[in-house]
Parts: C-alpha cells; sequence; structure tokens
C-alpha cells in the first residue's frame, strides 16, 4: 500500500495476484490495506488479475510454475468469484 501512496497519480496501470499465484483472495496479499489506498490517491486506471494456475506454455516456462493449481476448479467460476473479491475490496467501481 505504500508504493500505491507513493506513486500517487503516476500508477497508471495495476497487475495484481496473490503471493501463491492463485487468483485473488486465496492467499496473504493486504488486500484492504492496497483498496484504501488506491480510494486515498483516487485511481481511475485499470486493474489486471494475474493468477498463474497451470504449468506450460511460455510464461509457464519463465516465471517457474511447477505444479498445476487448477486440479478441481471451475476456472470460469473462480475468475467470476476473483473479480467479486477484487471490485468489492479494491473499490474499483466496477472497472476491471
Amino acid at each position: 500500500a505504500e508504493a500505491i501512496l507513493k506513486a500517487g497519480d503516476r500508477l497508471g496501470h495495476l497487475h495484481i495476484g496473490e503471493n501463491n499465484r492463485m487468483p485473488p483472495g486465496y492467499g496473504h496479499i493486504p488486500w484492504t490495506e492496497i483498496g484504501a489506498a488506491l480510494r486515498q490517491i483516487d485511481y481511475q486506471g485499470f486493474v489486471v488479475m494475474e493468477p498463474f494456475l497451470m504449468p506450460g506454455g511460455q510464461v509457464g516456462s519463465d516465471i517457474k510454475v511447477f505444479r498445476d493449481l487448477s486440479v478441481g476448479l471451475d476456472l470460469d467460476e473462480e475468475a467470476r468469484k476473483a473479480l467479486q473479491f477484487t471490485r468489492r475490496v479494491l473499490g474499483t467501481g466496477g472497472r476491471s
């Protein structure tokens, strides 16, 4: 959150992900504090989720995804839940 406040109006695009590479809401990132910082600087830019659940491909190779975290998950449902979580906690006002 401190980096967001320091960036202020220079923050133009925000990529988010969890510490465990799952969708937002599944790890230990301080989302409430991040949301408060975004509201404090009146962030109006885009928020992009970057979960990395499956190995393979260039991205999976580049970031060293070594196990499939998507086993047993409905990825469409997880994306829906992550979007709801992000809107609620970050207060993006639906622009995500």
